[in-house]
């Protein structure tokens, strides 16, 4: 293993204890638990989004079908 790659396996490892060990910590803990509430009211709200444009897209399409269709019958 080179230097450089050592060193990076060196700061991996410091930075994953001190992760660890802020966690562990109670600031750490409510902090993360904060952190992944708002990921989670976030990833609500983003599939709340998706729904509304794909119902938006469906619409739209239905609609463009059935001009095409009056079209043809004309």
């Amino acid at each position: 293993m080179d230097n450089g790659k050592m060193w990076a396996f060196v700061a991996g490892v410091a930075v994953g204890v001190a992760a660890v060990c802020f966690v562990k910590s109670e600031m750490g803990h409510k902090t993360a638990v904060a952190i992944a509430e708002k990921g989670m009211a976030l990833k609500d709200r983003v599939l709340e989004a998706k729904d509304r444009v794909k119902e938006a897209a469906s619409d739209i399409a239905a609609e463009a079908r059935y001009l095409m269709e009056q079209k043809a019958n004309a």
